[in-house]
C-alpha cells in the first residue's frame, strides 16, 4: 500500500499504466477509486491517483488546509521524481490544480480542471447541510441527495439504478466519515484567494453543460485570470461528467494533452 509522510499526513497513492506521468486530482468526497471511467481511456499513460486529506487511505490529524492538499501533489511528484507532469484535477481537484500550479509551477507541465468554478453563497449553504446532515442520515438517503447536485436526469430514470448506486457508495471501504466530510468543507470556507495570473502552464477548463453545482458560467469566472486558458463543454452532462460521459470526457482530455 504505497504511503508517503508529508506535513504530518500519511499521504496514499496509486499508479496503474505506463507512459507519461499524468496525476489525478479527485473532488470533495472523493478519492482515486473515482476515477473508475476514465482509466481504461486514458490507457497510455501513468496514471498516478493520489488521496487528498480527509478523504480515501490518507491519514492526518486535526484541521486540514486547502494549500496543504495542493503541497500534498507537489510532494507525490518530487517523492516520485516524476515532475513535471500533466495534472487533471475534478471538481476541488481541480481547484487543487490550479494552486498547484500557481505554488509549485516547476511540477506541472498541462493542466485540465473538470468542472471546477466559483462557489455560489447557495452552494455554500448547499456544503454546509450537507456536511451537518451526514451525521444524522442513513448513509444511503445522503447520496442519494447528493447525487441530485451530482448527475442529470439519465441517472434516475431508474430506481434500481439510484438504489444500487447509493448501497455501492455506502459499502465502500473507505468511504469518507461525515468528520472529514465537514474537515473538507471547512478547508473550502477558509481557502485564501490566490493570484492564477501567475500559472504559466496551458490549461483547459471543463465545464458541463447540466451542471447544478460550477455551472459553466461559474467556471469560466474562476478560470478568468489564468493566461493560457481554453475552454471546452460537454454537452449533456452535470457536475460528474467523467462518469456520465466518459467517452467525450476523456477525448477532450487526450486532444488537449496530445
Amino acid at each position: 500500500m504505497p504511503q508517503f509522510k508529508n506535513h504530518m499526513a500519511s499521504v496514499h497513492y496509486e499508479i496503474s499504466g505506463e507512459g507519461q506521468p499524468l496525476l489525478l486530482i479527485a473532488g470533495i468526497a472523493s478519492d482515486g477509486a473515482s476515477w473508475g471511467p476514465l482509466l481504461p481511456r486514458l490507457a497510455n499513460r501513468q496514471m498516478i491517483l493520489i488521496d487528498n486529506r480527509g478523504c480515501g487511505r490518507t491519514k492526518v490529524e486535526g484541521p486540514i488546509e486547502i494549500d496543504e492538499m495542493a503541497d500534498d501533489c507537489a510532494a507525490l511528484l518530487a517523492h516520485l521524481d516524476l515532475g513535471p507532469a500533466d495534472v487533471v484535477g475534478h471538481s476541488l481537484g481541480g481547484m487543487l490544480g490550479l494552486r498547484l500550479a500557481a505554488r509549485h509551477p516547476e511540477a506541472v507541465s498541462r493542466l485540465v480542471t473538470m468542472t471546477s468554478g466559483t462557489m455560489s453563497a447557495a452552494s455554500r449553504v448547499l456544503f454546509h447541510d450537507m456536511a451537518r446532515l451526514y451525521f444524522t442520515m442513513v448513509p444511503e438517503d445522503w447520496f442519494r441527495l447528493l447525487y441530485q447536485w451530482l448527475f442529470s436526469d439519465p441517472f434516475f430514470a431508474d430506481e434500481a439504478n439510484v438504489a444500487a448506486a447509493a448501497a455501492g457508495s455506502t459499502a465502500y471501504p473507505f468511504r469518507q466519515s461525515p468528520g472529514d466530510f465537514a474537515r473538507q468543507v471547512a478547508a473550502i470556507d477558509r481557502m485564501a484567494a490566490l493570484d492564477l495570473s501567475a500559472i504559466r502552464c496551458p490549461v483547459l477548463a471543463l465545464s458541463a453543460q447540466l451542471d447544478l453545482l460550477a455551472p459553466p458560467y461559474a467556471v469560466a469566472e474562476l478560470h478568468r485570470d489564468v493566461p493560457n486558458i481554453e475552454s471546452q463543454t460537454i454537452a449533456g452532462a452535470a457536475h460528474s461528467l467523467h462518469w456520465e460521459k466518459p467517452a467525450q470526457t476523456a477525448a477532450a482530455i487526450a486532444a488537449f494533452l496530445g
